[in-house]
């Protein structure tokens, strides 16, 4: 575990413990910052190892099990089966995303072994100022070292250290515990080699005027994490974004819509060139009839509002030969199992009305042939990558049919 120069520091002790009560091994290194705020001793006591501190120390902290000449650096990072930096300042984040090594932790980031960067075992929990967070240099580097495979845990919300309110607080220890447990958990990646996947993500946006929409609640986290999932099993993935509040993967061809129609109009264009089809966008039902072209300003407002067109029911009615897998903002089994029958789905997901906006995700499969699968509440990472497991299941024998 890497520790940084941020007030959130102290959280990381409790986030050691929860290793430690798990029977894992635990390593910490800190930076100089990061001793401003925590004394190395006391991370030293709860893992019961030395804390890793300078490059260049006079007394090496070898692991247990390594041998020949230690190196600290490169001995820790191939002994970890896995890296978490909690919390994650915006100076770590720029140093690897530059591949700047002037000390131990940003020099023990760049020598991680590839596959456990790949294996999405090297992950990042950042806590800074909200304006921080949200510069474009910061985010800039998140995507860009989300596109190398690293990991991040989205910020919490909250009052900041400073007064100020917004994202920017570290997510709780127990939060980043589960994100490091379902990361350890993870099993073989499918080959999804030349499988054409199309996603959407995010929410449509149906405007009321020129500067007011109706709209669904959707972060659009869901949506990237399944292209990213797929992405990482080697298919060929395009993302059909509406608006969003999380950033999307730099690594999959991205197109941008706004409204129902347009998202629709995406959706059936590549319909035909397409393998897998899985509709995670938050899409509006409703839109007003008539949209006015200036600003309402009157006292209240009455609206007639009218169906937006249902892509899946317009997807169902078009010839294809994809695998079509929607989600249901509502788990009962009643209404998923009418959308398989009526939309000619493969797999539902079925996931509470507290789903858009957290991080976490409390699914139901439901399949066509008429069995379902209820899974425990688990983060969206970890179940988009076993939706992608289960999916290649069902194209595979799809194909073979």
């Amino acid at each position: 575990m890497g520790v940084t120069g941020g007030i959130a520091a102290y959280k990381s002790l409790e986030l050691v413990r929860l290793f430690r009560k798990a029977g894992w091994d635990v390593a910490v290194a800190m930076t100089r910052a990061a001793r401003k705020f925590v004394g190395p001793e006391s991370f030293a006591v709860l893992t019961g190892r030395p804390v890793a501190l300078e490059l260049f120390p006079r007394n090496r902290l070898k692991p247990a099990g390594s041998g020949g000449v230690s190196v600290e650096h490169v001995d820790l990072a191939g002994w970890a089966d896995l890296i978490i930096v909690a919390p994650a300042t915006a100076n770590i984040i720029g140093k690897l995303a530059a591949g700047v090594a002037d000390d131990l932790l940003s020099t023990l980031l760049l020598a991680v072994p590839a596959e456990t960067r790949d294996r999405g075992r090297v992950l990042f929990a950042p806590a800074m100022n909200v304006n921080m967070w949200q510069s474009p240099t910061v985010q800039s580097n998140v995507r860009k070292l989300m596109a190398y495979g690293y990991r991040f845990l989205e910020p919490d919300r909250g009052e900041l250290a400073c007064g100020v309110c917004g994202a920017g607080r570290l997510p709780e220890p127990g939060v980043i515990f589960e994100r490091c447990r379902a990361a350890l958990a993870e099993t073989v990646v499918p080959d999804l080699a030349g499988v054409r996947v199309l996603v959407t993500t995010g929410r449509t946006e149906e405007p009321l005027d020129p500067v007011r929409v109706i709209t669904n609640r959707s972060s659009g986290r869901m949506g990237r994490e399944v292209a990213t999932a797929f992405a990482r099993a080697g298919a060929d993935v395009t993302l059909i974004a509406g608006p969003v509040s999380v950033p999307l993967p730099q690594d999959v061809g991205t197109v941008s819509v706004t409204t129902t129609e347009e998202m629709r109009g995406a959706v059936l264009r590549r319909l035909g060139d397409t393998d897998i089809l899985v509709m995670c966008a938050a899409v509006s039902d409703y839109r007003p009839a008539r949209a006015a072209r200036t600003k309402q300003s009157a006292r209240s407002l009455v609206l007639e509002l009218e169906r937006t067109p249902d892509i899946l029911t317009d997807v169902s009615k078009r010839k294809h030969s994809a695998l079509v897998v929607g989600f249901s903002l509502d788990d009962a089994l009643d209404c998923a199992r009418a959308k398989i029958e009526r939309k000619r789905l493969d797999l539902i997901v079925a996931n509470p009305t507290d789903t858009p906006g957290s991080e976490f995700i409390k699914p139901r499969l439901l399949f066509a042939s008429g069995r379902s699968n209820a899974l425990p509440a688990m983060p969206k990472a970890e179940f988009a990558r076993r939706l992608v497991g289960v999916v290649a299941g069902l194209h595979r024998r799809k194909k073979a049919v």
